[in-house]
């Protein structure tokens, strides 16, 4: 049995979930998520974790050594005998951003900040869409 890259490697069961459904169930051989305490790691063999994720960018390097990235909101990443699940409220593939509509989203989320006064739920609401529509921004740029 070779251990060469490309041949007989190691490899993740990844799963990433929004409401709305599965944005990619496959295989990959490493996740990079943003968690709350910095990026994780993952490849296969990890111990068994959970941890809470940021906004930010995930990443999921492929068995072909292509990688796909994403922009993900909040959410949860797990790992369990070479699973992987990452659950977050939103995920977008940064190739199929649409920059004019994240900045659009970034100038909206703005607007709205500056109106929310001492509005402490249309606030929170305003600031988390600006970090999302930041978020899109920075992925795409990449």
């Amino acid at each position: 049995m070779s251990t060469a890259i490309g041949t007989e490697r190691k490899r993740l069961g990844v799963r990433l979930l929004t409401p709305e459904g599965a944005v990619f169930d496959d295989l990959a051989y490493m996740v990079i998520a943003p968690s709350v305490r910095g990026e994780v790691g993952i490849l296969p063999r990890h111990t068994p974790f959970i941890a809470f994720l940021r906004v930010g960018e995930t990443r999921l390097k492929l068995l072909d050594d292509t990688e796909i990235v994403f922009a993900t909101s909040e959410g949860y990443v797990s790992v369990e005998e070479d699973r992987v699940l990452v659950l977050v409220e939103q995920a977008e593939r940064a190739d199929q951003i649409d920059a004019a509509r994240a900045r659009t989203a970034l100038e909206r989320a703005e607007a709205l900040l500056a109106e929310a006064g001492d509005d402490d739920v249309a606030r929170v609401a305003a600031e988390s869409a600006r970090r999302r529509a930041e978020n899109r921004l920075n992925v795409v740029d990449r």
